[in-house]
């Protein structure tokens, strides 16, 4: 079975309409419910925003449920030299952590670089990007041939001025943020659970103008793309 994962459930009310009455799980502390559309059955959960919530939430779910592949969706901000609009639909090919590091005179040097002491015996080592899964990158841009597929980047603070857009943009060669994504490929990877993930546009990064943001055109071009890849997964 999947399990359809989005951080909010605005970003979810298309998907909820289109399979009718959702059937919470019985004995279900984590929100979880399931329903079918297409005749794709599948679970659907709410992780929160943030990559710390979400990070918390999955981990609790994948404790108790194994789903066959994990489909992540949601709104996102392109970046300047993208070429996405609001409501274009955006996949991840990779997802990677924009802001873990150190900010010095000198550039942001990653987490990674840093050579700070880990011990991958008493947790997994910390790693800047996570490649998703390939065979589902296929099947999406099969399914979804005006799909843009690039990295996604993963920030704990978005980049609302033009100068950090721009520095998100060239040093990640990013197509769009957003603050789950890397935490969600992270938790997939130490559970061995294949990920996809479909980003519609809700804003351009660099701005706060409320006039350049539509979160529900975002919210629904991922859903509408879902929907697409529904019709075609295979049984």
């Amino acid at each position: 079975m999947i399990l359809v994962l989005a951080a909010t459930p605005i970003e979810t009310e298309l998907l909820r309409h289109q399979a009718g009455l959702l059937t919470p799980l019985a004995d279900n502390p984590y929100g979880l419910f399931s329903g079918t559309t297409y005749r794709q059955s599948f679970l659907l959960a709410h992780g929160g925003i943030g990559a710390s919530t979400m990070a918390m939430s999955l981990t609790r779910i994948l404790g108790v449920h194994r789903p066959a592949a994990i489909v992540l969706i949601g709104c996102g901000g392109s970046y300047p030299g993208s070429g996405l609009a609001i409501g274009d639909l955006a996949l991840a090919e990779r997802e990677i952590w924009g802001d873990i590091g150190v900010t010095t005179a000198d550039g942001f040097i990653p987490l990674e670089q840093l050579k700070l002491p880990q011990d991958k015996e008493l947790t997994p080592l910390f790693r800047q990007d996570y490649h998703l899964d390939e065979n589902l990158c296929r099947l999406a841009r099969t399914a979804l041939p005006t799909v843009r597929s690039g990295t996604f980047v993963t920030v704990n603070c978005c980049s609302g001025t033009p100068e950090l857009s721009r520095e998100f943009e060239h040093r990640c060669a990013g197509l769009c943020e957003n603050m789950e994504g890397a935490a969600v490929a992270q938790v997939c990877d130490e559970f061995s659970v294949p990920l996809l993930e479909l980003r519609g546009i809700s804003n351009p990064t660099g701005t706060r103008d409320p006039a350049q943001w539509d979160i529900r055109a975002g919210a629904e071009a991922a859903q509408n793309g879902l929907l697409e890849l529904l019709k075609n997964w295979p049984v």
